[in-house]
């Protein structure tokens, strides 16, 4: 007597297929641009569509999510706490559909997608140009968007579409970490009589400039522990202006050995040794935990690496 049990069916939930099969997936395409653009207009404009047809498609996954998705604010629009949340899960769900619809191997030099990364100006002024080039010989259909910010925190992968960022000792992630490279504090002056042997007598001496920070850079609170208070002349709000400021002058200030080193190449700016014991300094490499295509994430990190080397 043949059983009359049906037969076994792997992956998905009937009630989830049935979801499935009730929403037009494309709509996933158009969200995610939606939320990149955080405009009508212009995600219209980005996946060639008339704006009539996206605001029709608006309509659409507001009915999908139950969501508003976008919402005016003043003259501007801005996603809702949902869209927001959405960002990473949807970026994630669009790789793998790319990947099960592809060669399923990763090949850097037949991948399209768009890079983004998060990092201070600093941080980009080291790596930037490097891996631009790089990239493009290496993956000459992949795009990189470099996003410069003082405000580096994970709320960047749901918020800003970030896959990774660059992000250094000094903040907090939550969100497992890799070293990319070791650092340390320089004094840089904007004069050639800086030596390590008088770096100490200039940095009590010469007018500062400094980052301005939410927090006391810790080679400050080193010097002041040894009865040096710094005569701050100016202070600036971006990572790479003190450079920029203290170059041909006689002022002096304090910064991360990798970006005084690429800076000085071709700037009038000396560097010595800081004077005094201090902790180390590094960069970090922190990926989505969204982004599940380890494949890529091993090669791109391979070759920031690879750009650190030639910097």
């Amino acid at each position: 007597m043949h059983g009359s049990s049906p037969h076994p069916r792997s992956g998905v939930l009937p009630s989830v297929a049935v979801n499935l099969a009730s929403a037009d997936l494309n709509l996933l395409v158009l969200l995610d641009a939606l939320i990149d653009e955080v405009s009508v207009t212009r995600a219209a404009e980005r996946v060639g569509l008339s704006q009539p047809a996206m605001s029709h498609a608006l309509r659409r996954i507001r009915k999908l999510f139950d969501d508003e998705i976008l919402v005016r604010h003043g003259a501007r629009s801005v996603l809702t706490p949902r869209a927001e949340r959405l960002q990473g899960p949807l970026r994630e769900v669009l790789h793998r559909t790319a990947g099960l619809l592809g060669q399923g191997e990763f090949d850097p030099r037949r991948d399209a997608r768009e890079v983004t990364i998060a990092m201070n100006t600093s941080a980009a002024f080291v790596v930037g140009r490097e891996l631009a080039t790089a990239l493009a010989e290496e993956a000459p259909g992949m795009s990189l968007r470099i996003l410069t910010t003082r405000d580096l925190s994970d709320a960047s992968f749901t918020q800003a579409g970030v896959d990774l960022m660059l992000m250094s000792e000094a903040y907090d992630t939550e969100q497992p970490r890799r070293r990319l490279y070791d650092d340390e504090w320089v004094v840089v002056a904007g004069r050639g009589d800086l030596t390590g042997a008088n770096a100490a007598q200039l940095l009590a001496e010469r007018p500062h400039v400094v980052y301005e920070s939410r927090r006391t850079l810790r080679p400050y609170d080193v010097l002041r522990g040894h009865g040096i208070t710094p005569a701050v002349h100016t202070r600036v709000a971006d990572t790479l202006m003190p450079l920029h400021l203290i170059a041909g002058s006689e002022r002096v200030g304090l910064h991360r050995r990798r970006v005084a080193e690429v800076f000085a190449r071709e700037s009038p700016l000396w560097l010595a040794p800081f004077p005094f014991p201090v902790g180390r300094l590094g960069l970090d490499v922190v990926w989505n935990p969204w982004l599940g295509d380890a494949q890529f994430r091993e090669w791109f990190t391979g070759l920031l690496k690879r750009v650190v080397g030639m910097s």
